[in-house]
C-alpha cells in the first residue's frame, strides 16, 4: 500500500490537466482520502523499517509520524478547496484561474512524499526542490504585486538554501563512498547510518552545518526565514495551511536525518546547532509579532515560533523530543485551523489589514469563533493539544537548564501576549445581524473543516489512539528520546 502514497498524487496531478476544476474537486476528494486510507494501513503497527522501490525509499517511524500528519491535514484541505474554490468562483472569480490549481497543488503534494520517503538523500534533495517549483506558482496565484514580490524572494531565498543542501549532500558522499565507492549505498540513509562510526567527523560535521543552514531556510529558521511571512500570507489559504504545516516539517525531516547521521558519528555535540537556531527562530518571531499588520503575516511569524521551538526540543532531549514529535502534529491541525479560517476572513471582507477589522464577530460570528480558538489554541493554552506537546519540551528545557527554560518561556509568553492582543483587537464585541448574510455566502466546507481540525486538537489533549502512540514512541526512540 505505501507505494500508493506516490502513485495517487502522480495520476491525479495527470487527471487535472484533462478534467475540469469543479469535476477535479470530486477526484482530488477520492484522492485524498485513498491516500489517507493507504498511510493508516502503512505506519500503524509498523514494526520495523519498511524498504521498497528499490531501496530508494523506505518508512521507518519518523517519517511515518511526518507522513501521517502530511495525509490528515491535506485531507483537511481537498474538503476546505472542495468549498474554497465554490465560493470564489461565486464571488465572480474566473474558472479560467483555477485551472492549474489542482496540478500545482498535487506536485506540491507529491514532492514533499518524495522527500518524506526517500532513502537515498538525493532523492530527498529533488523532493525539496520540487516543493519550491510547486509551490512558487501557488504563492504568486493571485497575480498581484505584493504576491509576485514574495514568489521572487521565495524562489530566490529557498533556491540558495536548497544548494546549500545540495553542498552538505556532496561533502557527505565524500567521506561516505570512501567506504561504498562510487555506489548508490553511498548516498542510502539507512547505509550511511550503519557506518556512521568509521566516516571522517570533520565533514560528516561540516555536512550536518550545511545541511542545518540549508534545509533550516525552507523550514523558516532564524536567520534564513525572511521569505516564511511574504510567501504564506500572499498563498491561497489552503495552499497557506499546507506550507505551515506540513511543508515545513518536511524539510526538518531532512536536517534530522543529517542529525542522525551525526549522531551516529559520535557527533554528540551537534545538538546544540539545534538549540541555538531554535532559540534564535523563538526570539525573532516573538519580537517581529507585535509589528505585524496582515493577519496572515502574523500567522507565519506564529509558524517560525512553533517550528523554533520544535528544533529547540529535539536539541534539547530526553522528553523534549517527545513534545518535539508531538508538536509537529499538533502544530499542523491548530495552524490550518488558523489559516483555513483567515482564509474565510478574506474571501468575505477582501481585507488583509488588521487595523481595519474591527468587528470580524459582528461580520462572521462563527468564523471568527474559530479564528479566535485557534490563536488560543496555537499558543498552547488548554485544552487545545499543543498544550500537552508544549508541556513536554518545557519540562525537558527546565531538566536541561532552568535559567534558559525561564528565557525561553518568557518569549513564549511575548508571543502569546502577540497574537491574542492582534487578534482581539479584530474581533470586537458588537453583533450586527445584517452582516451575518455575509458569512453565509460561503460553502459549508469552509466552516465546518476549520471546526473539524480544532475539535481534533482539543481531543488529542485527552486521548491519542493507542496504535498512534505506538508511533511517536518509536519515533522519539529513533531520535534517542527518553519516555518515562
Amino acid at each position: 500500500m505505501i507505494e500508493l502514497v506516490l502513485a495517487v498524487p502522480a495520476l491525479s496531478l495527470l487527471i487535472s490537466l484533462v478534467t475540469d476544476v469543479v469535476y477535479m474537486s470530486y477526484v482530488q476528494l477520492a484522492a485524498s482520502i485513498f491516500v489517507f486510507i493507504a498511510v493508516i494501513q502503512s505506519v500503524m503497527g509498523l514494526k520495523s523499517d519498511k524498504i521498497f522501490l528499490g531501496g530508494y525509499f523506505f518508512l521507518d517511524h519518523l517519517n511515518a509520524v511526518i507522513l501521517f500528519t502530511v495525509s490528515l491535514l491535506e485531507l483537511f484541505i481537498a474538503f476546505y478547496s472542495f468549498g474554497y474554490i465554490r465560493t470564489e468562483i461565486k464571488h465572480g472569480l474566473s474558472k479560467r484561474k483555477f485551472k492549474f490549481y489542482y496540478f500545482w497543488k498535487n506536485l506540491f503534494v507529491l514532492s514533499m512524499m518524495v522527500s518524506i520517503l526517500a532513502n537515498n538523500l538525493g532523492i530527498f534533495w529533488i523532493g525539496i526542490e520540487g516543493t519550491t517549483l510547486a509551490t512558487a506558482l501557488l504563492v504568486s496565484f493571485n497575480r498581484t504585486k505584493e504576491a509576485y514580490e514574495a514568489t521572487w524572494k521565495y524562489v530566490m531565498m529557498c533556491s540558495v538554501g536548497i544548494a546549500l543542501g545540495l553542498f552538505a549532500i556532496v561533502i557527505l558522499y565524500f567521506t561516505t563512498s570512501s567506504a561504498y565507492g562510487q555506489s548508490i549505498k553511498a548516498l542510502s540513509f539507512l547505509e550511511i547510518v550503519k557506518i556512521g562510526g568509521s566516516l571522517d567527523r570533520n565533514f560528516v560535521l561540516l555536512s550536518f552545518i550545511l545541511a542545518l543552514t540549508g534545509f533550516g531556510t525552507k523550514v523558516g529558521l532564524a536567520p534564513m526565514h525572511n521569505w516564511l511571512p511574504d510567501a504564506h500570507s500572499q498563498a491561497p489559504s489552503p495552499i497557506s495551511a499546507l506550507l505551515s504545516g506540513v511543508l515545513l516539517n518536511t524539510a526538518l525531516l531532512g536536517i534530522l536525518r543529517f542529525y542522525q547521521i551525526a549522531v551516529s558519528s559520535g557527533i554528540s555535540y551537534a545538538r546544540y546547532f539545534f538549540i541555538g537556531f531554535g532559540f534564535l527562530t523563538i526570539v525573532v518571531s516573538a519580537v517581529s509579532i507585535f509589528s505585524q499588520k496582515d493577519y496572515k503575516r502574523l500567522f507565519a511569524y506564529s509558524s517560525m515560533e512553533n517550528m523554533g521551538l520544535i528544533t529547540l526540543g529535539f536539541g534539547t532531549g530526553g522528553v523534549a523530543v517527545l513534545g518535539s514529535i508531538l508538536q509537529i502534529l499538533f502544530h499542523a491541525l491548530n495552524k490550518g485551523a488558523i489559516f483555513l479560517s483567515s482564509g474565510n476572513v478574506l474571501a468575505v471582507t477582501h481585507e488583509r489589514k488588521i487595523k481595519k477589522l474591527k468587528n470580524l464577530s459582528g461580520i462572521m460570528p462563527v468564523t471568527a469563533f474559530m479564528l479566535l480558538l485557534g490563536t488560543i489554541g496555537i499558543t498552547g493554552t488548554p485544552p487545545f493539544s499543543m498544550f500537552l506537546s508544549e508541556l513536554f519540551i518545557m519540562i525537558g528545557l527546565f531538566s536541561f537548564n532552568p535559567v534558559f527554560a525561564f528565557v525561553v518561556l518568557f518569549f513564549l509568553v511575548l508571543v502569546f501576549a502577540g497574537l491574542l492582543s492582534k487578534i482581539l483587537s479584530m474581533y470586537g464585541n458588537a453583533q450586527d445581524e445584517k452582516k451575518h448574510a455575509m458569512e453565509s455566502s460561503l460553502h459549508p466546507f469552509l466552516i465546518y473543516i476549520p471546526a473539524a481540525l480544532i475539535l481534533v486538537s482539543v481531543a488529542l489533549l485527552f486521548y491519542i489512539p493507542n496504535p498512534l502512540l505506538v508511533l511517536i514512541k518509536s519515533a522519539v526512540a529513533e531520535l534517542g528520546g527518553g519516555i518515562a
